[in-house]
């Protein structure tokens, strides 16, 4: 990459970065996202990662936005709160694993600058994800029922995402998993009272 930073690097190598996030994405999915999700959520995501190595941080707000708007895609497209994750996911190992091959090498501002845009990106899109469930206007046992399964989902997909070491503990999905486990528990209780 030499003097290239990691915006550049993005902003040359799109369109292979979609290559293989799409190819992560398909691969592991079931069901398929819609050719309208992938040609929108992930490549928006990118450019809005761009924008924020490269303006800073006065594109959050357009960034918070297209996150949760790609997670009320997805969730009518009929795919998992797992799902959500593992597409943002698949963005960080697309970058980490093309820049390994080419020899280049992220900074680590702007790696700690993506890790960060894609801890948010994950809450944003879960929340959206799960906000999208309740509205569906599901019978109350089957919501209720719906509620702790998506409770779980959002805790077990945040903590993959902790796992990959990607995004950080104490950042936006740490504290998701953490309100997840914590209404989880609180939801138990309530049952078994």
């Amino acid at each position: 990459m030499g003097d290239a930073t990691l915006g550049e690097f993005i902003s040359i190598h799109r369109e292979e970065l979609l290559y293989r996030c799409r190819a992560k994405g398909l691969a592991s999915s079931e069901p398929q996202p819609t050719a309208s999700n992938v040609a929108r959520g992930i490549p928006r995501f990118l450019d809005d990662v761009v924008g924020e190595l490269t303006v800073g941080p006065s594109k959050k707000r357009e960034m918070d936005a297209s996150a949760t708007a790609h997670g009320a895609d997805l969730f009518f497209d009929g795919l998992t709160v797992g799902q959500v994750v593992h597409a943002y996911g698949g963005v960080c190992q697309s970058v980490t694993d093309l820049a390994v091959e080419m020899g280049a090498s992220i900074s680590s501002d702007d790696f700690r600058t993506l890790n960060r845009c894609l801890d948010d990106a994950i809450a944003h899109a879960v929340v959206e994800f799960g906000r999208q469930q309740r509205v569906a206007g599901l019978s109350d046992s089957g919501f209720e029922l719906n509620n702790l399964r998506n409770l779980i989902d959002t805790a077990l997909s945040g903590f993959e995402a902790l796992k990959t070491g990607t995004v950080a503990l104490g950042g936006t999905t740490g504290a998701l998993v953490h309100r997840s486990l914590l209404a989880l528990r609180d939801a138990m209780s309530i049952r078994t009272a």
